[in-house]
């Protein structure tokens, strides 16, 4: 089947949708501007239009599909844009009501400005082409503080509500908690976050939060997957089991360009923070950080243990991306010691996983590491039924390893 995603397209017509908006906003994917008050008017003029003018003979039904309503919030066209790809490409599994938020609260000019687009898809095996639509609403100004009031009147009712949220939990607050208030779902990417360890507190604060439950998931979170696979293959041998218990030093690198003036490596916490939940280790110490690179003291059982951070640029990988892992363990009353070590291929697809004991190479295997885009990660994520209490609990960790003050 191809793949006939419609991309939105600024610059389109107003008012009235006639044939010709009709095949713009359809079939090209351009974006229709309408009045706020007649935003949801315009859907399903949008939706009737569309029905009323199909030649019956020649082309396909329109099936309007929708499973949720996906609420966005952007803060530049660029983000914009990348959001609305996204969206497209979700249509094919989940089809929503999209209500994609652009907030310009600096910009000089006070205005709210709408528009509606539609996201189709080659038709199904019955003949009919899905589609579903997306509602833009950018805030200029003043008028940035007042868009997240025209999210709920647009949901869909009886269909949960997903926000996906792309910046610290600190960044527009008030926005943030206004449309937090109507998720059933929260979806973040820690990768962008600019203090991970005060959003990771954030998030676990929230998560168990009674006054409104909301599922929580991080893309970084699915980022890991593989990874925490290819740990517990190391300790599939019950020969090895034993050192995971025996952990003395742990050594995560990730990637940290030069360019980037706050290193994020808050998948490298997360992970620290799903050993802590699975071993039961204690923050001791709180994260130190001097650049890109970072220690913190694990109380493993009365015993401490050391996990350092190093970033570097060898790659030309996304920002905060882990590189490669090393697990150090020793069992004195056996005069045994180990190290663990998966380290990413050039590819960036695989891991090369050795395992050393006394000093000598006693295993060696590859480990996939699907190479994934965002709207991969948001496929994998939305496919998640609940909540998902062991990375609840890995959030609770990380957010305690830098301290009370982060």
């Amino acid at each position: 089947m191809t793949d006939n995603t419609n991309s939105k397209i600024f610059g389109s017509g107003t008012g009235t949708i006639n044939s010709d908006s009709l095949q713009q906003i359809i079939e090209q994917g351009q974006a229709h501007t309408v009045a706020l008050e007649d935003i949801e008017k315009g859907i399903t003029a949008l939706w009737q239009a569309t029905e009323m003018t199909r030649q019956p003979d020649s082309e396909p039904a329109v099936m309007r599909a929708c499973v949720l309503n996906l609420v966005i919030c952007t803060e530049t066209d660029e983000e914009l844009e990348h959001a609305t790809n996204s969206i497209a490409r979700l249509t094919w599994t989940y089809p929503s009501r999209s209500i994609v938020l652009l907030s310009k609260p600096n910009d000089p000019e006070e205005e709210i400005t709408a528009w509606i687009s539609a996201h189709c898809q080659m038709p199904d095996p019955k003949g009919q082409k899905v589609c579903c639509e997306q509602i833009t609403i950018e805030g200029r100004g003043s008028g940035a503080e007042r868009i997240s009031s025209m999210v709920l009147p647009l949901l869909v009712s009886d269909l949960p509500v997903v926000l996906w949220w792309r910046y610290d939990l600190g960044s527009q607050f008030n926005l943030f908690q206004h449309l937090f208030e109507t998720a059933d779902r929260l979806v973040v990417d820690s990768r962008l976050f600019k203090k991970p360890t005060a959003s990771f507190k954030q998030l676990a604060d929230l998560a168990k939060s009674t006054q409104h439950k909301v599922n929580i998931s991080d893309l970084n979170w699915a980022r890991l997957t593989p990874w925490r696979s290819a740990i517990s293959q190391f300790f599939d041998n019950t020969n090895f089991l034993p050192y995971l218990y025996a952990v003395d030093k742990l050594e995560i690198e990730y990637e940290a360009p030069y360019d980037i003036e706050q290193p994020n490596f808050s998948e490298a916490l997360l992970l620290v923070g799903w050993f802590a939940k699975v071993l039961n280790w204690k923050p001791a110490f709180a994260l130190k950080v001097r650049g890109s690179n970072a220690s913190l003291i694990i109380d493993r059982g009365g015993q401490p243990l050391n996990i350092e951070f190093h970033g570097h640029n060898e790659r030309k990988d996304e920002s905060g991306g882990i590189t490669s892992l090393r697990v150090y363990s020793s069992l004195p009353d056996e005069n045994r010691e180990a190290v663990f070590t998966l380290t990413l291929s050039d590819d960036l697809e695989h891991a090369h996983s050795k395992i050393e004991e006394n000093g000598q190479i006693v295993s060696t295997f590859s480990a996939l590491l699907p190479l994934r885009d965002v709207t991969d990660l948001m496929h994998e994520e939305l496919s998640v039924v609940g909540g998902d209490l062991l990375f609840e609990e890995a959030l609770v960790y990380a957010g305690k390893f830098g301290g009370s003050g982060s």
